[in-house]
């Protein structure tokens, strides 16, 4: 299957109803010039007719070399349109700082963090209409976080917040792996004519929007036996992966494809149908495992030259034994056998309380914000060769209110335009020039939350990196606490 670049076209709709169910553009509308066009070639993905990571060879410190041109290195980053629909639930995910929650900031926090992701070599993500658990694992989902209206017709807010992001993606050259359907929030569609009207819907909208750098997962582990939809489970998902691929707006269709749980291999009808394969990595405690998962999909009658994305797996950070080195970590086995890695980071029981941790916790704290964060982001900059981010960091004096801001790596073909200190999310001071040393005068006598946010640009994209953000800093007038 080959995507074929869009023309304009003029969008009509017949009504506002329609705009609820589709969420087209206004009648006389065209969609915006986009930049970013992905497309396969054999085992790699392309970026505007060139091969991702082009010419760069992973070069490790014992001597080896791993061919990293073509890989999508990406993460499970599917909260980003999160919201929640019930009100018996929604109490759950309210801001540490604000005590609310509020689905227009995180969607607005996930669009400042992508340049960060992106200058660490970072060029895909995963992205899903129906989110992910908020606590990592889980299988009663009684919160309602789905695009899908129950009738398969879109939801415009979450449209609206999801096309923030694909913008933003797109002027930075990234990838969207889209995910449609969620296990434990697919049963809050209907029948299986809604859940095929949702697919249609979904697809036709990312088509007549014009966008170019969006690729599918119909749905998250359809192994997985809490799908309510039989359609949405293994042994007939392929009906909806060929839904989705044979709808066609302006001579152009999209790249499907869908996962199995942890440790799976997808069977021959999924990977037949299929414009890439798939994996996840949870529950793989041994590197070894994940070589062979690549290798029988490799060795499937099935498998046609395809590339294969190991698009979920939070083991190098769970499993002791595995970690952020140059081996023996499911990463560094997946480039080892060309085959592209995701990683997936959220909030353990015991960590319930710690903001900056996790990526698939309700609320996110999207920038890279924890020693592990770092761990991954710092190791993918290593293999793909990209530059990374300088680390923003606050050190609290004895003298209430007061904080310098250190600023660590900057990349020396950039410049730092200005550094702000926020309390509580707002913009309490900023400075253009250093030393970056603030002296707040009045600090509020509540709770309060304390971060440093530093701002640059490199080449044309603005970049925005901030420190972790800090609980009571001030109290008891010794540092965060």
């Amino acid at each position: 299957m080959i995507m074929k670049a869009a023309t304009p076209l003029l969008l009509a709709l017949a009504s506002s109803i329609m705009l609820m169910a589709s969420c087209e553009h206004a009648p006389g509308v065209v969609p915006p010039e986009r930049h970013t066009t992905v497309t396969i070639e054999g085992e790699q993905f392309h970026i505007n007719g060139s091969p991702v990571y082009e010419g760069q060879t992973w070069e490790t410190s014992y001597g080896g070399e791993y061919p990293v041109e073509g890989l999508l290195m990406n993460a499970r980053l599917v909260q980003g349109i999160f919201d929640d629909l019930n009100p018996q639930t929604r109490g759950q995910w309210t801001y540490p700082d604000t005590r609310e929650w509020d689905p227009d900031r995180n969607t607005n926090e996930f669009v400042r963090a992508m340049a960060t992701w992106r200058e660490h070599g970072l060029l895909s993500f995963t992205l899903n209409l129906q989110g992910g658990c908020p606590y990592g694992y889980c299988r009663n989902q009684p919160w309602d976080n789905t695009a899908f209206a129950p009738d398969g017709s879109l939801r415009e807010s979450f449209m609206q917040r999801l096309e923030r992001i694909l913008d933003r993606a797109d002027e930075l050259g990234m990838a969207v792996i889209l995910g449609y359907y969620y296990f434990g929030q697919d049963e809050n569609v209907d029948d299986e004519s809604a859940v095929i009207t949702a697919v249609e819907n979904a697809t036709r909208w990312i088509l007549e929007h014009g966008y170019e750098n969006v690729i599918v997962e119909i749905n998250n582990e359809c192994s997985v036996d809490a799908y309510v939809h039989d359609i949405l489970k293994c042994d007939r998902v392929h009906e909806l992966i060929e839904t989705a691929r044979n709808i066609e707006h302006n001579g152009r269709s999209l790249y499907v494809s869908t996962s199995l749980a942890g440790g799976g291999v997808p069977p021959a009808n999924i990977v037949e149908i299929s414009d890439f394969v798939l994996l996840h990595g949870n529950g793989v405690r041994n590197p070894e495992r994940m070589e062979e998962m690549i290798h029988e999909v490799r060795s499937m009658d099935a498998y046609s030259p395809m590339p294969i994305v190991n698009n979920e797996d939070d083991q190098p950070w769970r499993v002791e034994d595995q970690g952020w080195e140059e081996s023996h970590n499911n990463f560094v086995a997946s480039v080892k056998n060309y085959a592209s890695w995701g990683y997936f980071d959220f909030r353990r029981p015991e960590e319930h309380d710690d903001y900056n941790l996790g990526y698939q916790s309700i609320p996110v704290n999207w920038q890279i914000s924890s020693d592990r964060k770092r761990n991954f982001f710092n190791l993918l900059a290593e293999i793909t060769g990209s530059p990374g981010t300088p680390e923003v960091k606050a050190e609290w004096s004895s003298e209430m209110g007061s904080v310098i801001v250190s600023i660590e790596e900057v990349p020396p073909e950039s410049s730092i335009q200005q550094v702000e200190l926020l309390i509580n999310n707002e913009v309490a001071a900023a400075l253009e020039a250093p030393p970056y040393e603030f002296k707040i005068e009045a600090v509020p006598d509540e709770e309060h939350w304390v971060k440093a946010r530093a701002t640059y640009h490199n080449g044309e994209h603005e970049v925005v990196v901030e420190s972790p953000y800090y609980r009571n800093p001030w109290w008891p007038y010794g540092g965060p606490s």
